[in-house]
């Protein structure tokens, strides 16, 4: 799935596409479409099929090269993808460009930018190409009932899902053995990992040596909500085009308060200076000074190489409610593509055949079931593997869709939560406060 730049500190905008969103520039683009020739026909030129996407490092890069090379010997003679792969900081700019300058690419892959292209009218409708491929909506083989937040204006598909991520909950089994614990497993709660933390943590005089706990992704906005969606919260009236911001709701305000009590209070985990001392340039789970962690699915490749043994589980319960975040990763089509039949093309089999590469290449988690599943995909994967991917199903997605996202995170969200976990406010004013700035930014609309 992405980098953890890509999606989990979801996504500083570049200057670029904030200054052509703000003026117009790129709904300006969205000329009506000429009639186009089928591409792909019989006797018809190749297809060229212009692509990007993110680089990711040398390995995930790799296998999408090395993607998009099968799909085109799979294809030859009728459509060649020209995959081309640039850093975080040139993509979503690089692409904002391209629409400026009215020669978008065909296909990129998406991520929270791609929705306001969604809102200047930049993507292409890409249902009647889903219709047209049935096999994308088995039920037996896709989380469909996971869909419906991708259908932009309630109907419609703008962008094809391949894959997902999935919040996780990481233990060092090494710790838990040494002090007598069990493995937390689909039933494991807060209560229990409150009481493992407090028989986990060691120090030497006032210095804390080895913590239990570490909230790792539980800092972020997206990873608080998961357990307010588990105390019966919601951040946002809604993820798409939300219309109120309700962070001052008890069980929101709980459910912050609860995690700045875990640093502050109980001091049951570390603050960010107490990590970084502790395990300086480095996550404490990895230096293995921390037994426990929320992170995304996204860690696991980064753990592979630790020096003890490890596993992963679903999130704990509140009481005996679970609600992860989850994630998908896919590809949306432009609306002026030169070449959208072939496009499509090269995402369904993305989403189809290519499945299985997938799962063996562990870059990201397949959609399709068969590979999900496969022994592939659970080869080298730690203990508790199984029961996290199920916890899928339990999920809600963890982003939230508006054509102001960035100004909600960068203006009301950002600075508050970092003021919550230095404990300079408490979790009410820090709800209170975002909720102000949060909802003048919605009242703006569009």
């Amino acid at each position: 799935m992405f980098t953890p730049l890509s999606r989990r500190e979801f996504l500083k905008s570049t200057a670029a596409s904030a200054m052509l969103l703000a003026t117009g520039s790129l709904a300006s683009c969205a000329a009506p479409l000429a009639p186009t020739a089928q591409d792909g026909a019989p006797g018809a030129a190749v297809q060229v099929v212009r692509a990007l996407m993110w680089s990711n490092g040398p390995i995930i890069d790799d296998n999408f090269k090395k993607r998009a090379a099968d799909f085109n010997e799979l294809h030859k003679g009728a459509i060649e993808v020209n995959l081309q792969l640039l850093p975080w900081d040139q993509y979503w700019s690089k692409i904002d460009l391209s629409y400026a300058a009215r020669d978008p690419y065909d296909i990129y892959f998406w991520d929270i930018q791609a929705y306001g292209h969604y809102r200047a009218g930049l993507l292409r409708n890409l249902q009647p190409f889903v219709d047209a491929a049935p096999e994308l909506m088995d039920p037996e083989q896709y989380p469909v009932a996971l869909y419906d937040v991708w259908r932009f204006d309630g109907e419609n598909f703008y962008a094809l899902p391949e894959n997902f991520q999935i919040l996780a909950f990481y233990y060092n089994k090494d710790l838990l053995d040494q002090a007598g614990l069990p493995y937390p497993d689909e039933n494991y709660t807060w209560d229990a990992l409150i009481e493992a933390s407090k028989r986990l943590k060691q120090g030497e005089g006032d210095q804390v040596t080895q913590w239990g706990f570490d909230l790792g992704d539980l800092h972020a906005w997206w990873g608080a909500q998961t357990l307010a969606w588990a105390m019966g919260g919601a951040f946002f009236d809604r993820i798409v085009e939300p219309t109120r911001m309700q962070m001052s709701d008890p069980p929101n305000v709980q459910a912050l308060q609860f995690l700045q009590d875990l640093l502050w209070k109980d001091n049951l985990a570390p603050t960010f200076s107490q990590a970084e001392f502790l395990a300086p340039g480095t996550s404490l789970f990895q230096a293995g000074k921390a037994a426990m962690l929320v992170a995304g699915s996204w860690s696991l490749s980064g753990y592979k190489d630790v020096a003890f043994n490890w596993g992963i589980a679903p999130l704990p319960k509140w009481i005996d409610t679970r609600v992860p975040a989850f994630w998908f990763g896919g590809w949306v089509i432009t609306r002026d593509s030169k070449a959208p039949e072939s496009a499509f093309e090269f995402a369904r089999w993305s989403a189809t055949d290519y499945q299985q590469t997938m799962a063996v290449n562990h870059d990201w988690i397949p959609l399709r079931k068969e590979a999900r599943e496969s022994g592939a995909m659970f080869e080298g994967m730690p203990d508790g593997f199984d029961i996290t991917l199920a916890s899928i199903f339990e999920a809600r997605l963890g982003d939230v869709y508006h054509s102001r996202s960035q100004e909600l995170l960068n203006e009301a969200i950002f600075p508050n939560l970092e003021q919550l976990w230095a404990n300079k406010i408490t979790a009410a004013q820090a709800a209170a406060q975002m909720d102000e700035k949060g909802n003048q930014i919605l009242q703006k609309g569009a």
